[in-house]
């Protein structure tokens, strides 16, 4: 299973985790999925990464420790179209 890093308030580094039922709603392949995922639940702009749950730190004692630096796959967060805004009855993006 793959997994978004992203840097969140005072520069943390934060995971997010997709929901099996939510993945379930959408189509396209697993990248696709979470980069709507992404632009669905990051703010308009947030720098972020998609990545295999095997590059993760095993040891979570020193999770704080570990540090994000952006590759050659970092993405960008956008706005959603306006069917998806109005279909999570939202009126924008974060």
């Amino acid at each position: 299973m793959k997994k978004i890093i992203f840097h969140g308030t005072n520069n943390q580094l934060n995971v997010m985790v997709a929901t099996n039922e939510f993945m379930a709603t959408l189509t396209g392949t697993e990248e696709e999925k979470l980069i709507h995922l992404a632009n669905k639940d990051l703010p308009t702009g947030t720098k972020y990464e998609i990545i295999d749950s095997n590059e993760m730190p095993n040891d979570d004692t020193f999770f704080d420790a570990w540090e994000y630096v952006a590759g050659a796959s970092e993405k960008t967060s956008a706005d959603l179209s306006e069917e998806d805004l109005a279909k999570y009855n939202m009126s924008e993006n974060k």
